[in-house]
């Protein structure tokens, strides 16, 4: 598994997003429990993930098309965001409200032996409060369909944020064989208190029973 490269290392716990079936769009219904797992990216596999990024310069917020991880220049935002915005998150001083956030959304896998789960990993640089992911599940049956609500993540003022959301099939029963996806976007708080959101992007789609 490759891992990520961050330009500050920080270290920040992951966390379990468990879903519950979908109803109204209601987050209340997600539960979220600590796990173990380590930090840059170790609860999901980087190279089947697909990654995009986002950016504030304190006036203006700008966002890349999503890539896959494999494309030759995914993983640094240098080539998708203005110069000087990326110039100003990586200085020791960055300028005031001015950061760069990356999210990977990666493949779903099994949970268990019954339950399926995928997961986020977003880092951030430059000056922000705090950033989160939000992601919902959604299956291949006559075209994509969500399946859950749509999953809040915990938020962290750290520069590095793994999330994984996990699905329980037996909540949320699926008919046979699909495909199954994580739809995921990254959201952070500029210091002046603006919140700038990521495009929706969608994670590499896999074949699973959800029994």
């Amino acid at each position: 598994m490759r891992r990520a490269t961050t330009l500050l290392l920080a270290l920040t716990a992951a966390t379990t997003a468990i879903a519950a079936p979908a109803t109204a769009a209601d987050d209340s219904a997600a539960v979220r429990l600590p796990i173990t797992a380590s930090p840059e990216g170790g609860t999901i596999d980087l190279d089947t993930a697909t990654v995009s990024h986002f950016g504030y310069d304190g006036e203006r917020a700008f966002n890349s098309p999503s890539v896959k991880a494999t494309h030759p220049k995914a993983a640094d935002p240098a080539h998708w965001l203005p110069v000087g915005l990326i110039a100003s998150a990586r200085t020791a001083a960055p300028a005031r409200d001015g950061f760069v956030c990356t999210i990977w959304v990666g493949e779903v896998v099994a949970d268990g032996l019954r339950d399926i789960k995928a997961g986020t990993h977003q880092t951030c640089t430059g000056s922000f409060r705090t950033q989160w992911t939000q992601a919902q599940f959604a299956s291949q049956k006559g075209g994509w369909h969500r399946i859950t609500n749509s999953i809040i993540g915990p938020r962290t003022s750290r520069q590095i944020n793994d999330t994984t959301f996990v699905v329980s099939c037996r909540a949320n029963p699926r008919d046979g064989r699909q495909n199954y996806r994580l739809e995921g976007r990254g959201y952070a708080i500029a210091t002046n208190g603006v919140e700038v959101k990521g495009n929706l992007h969608y994670g590499r789609a896999s074949r699973w029973t959800c029994l």
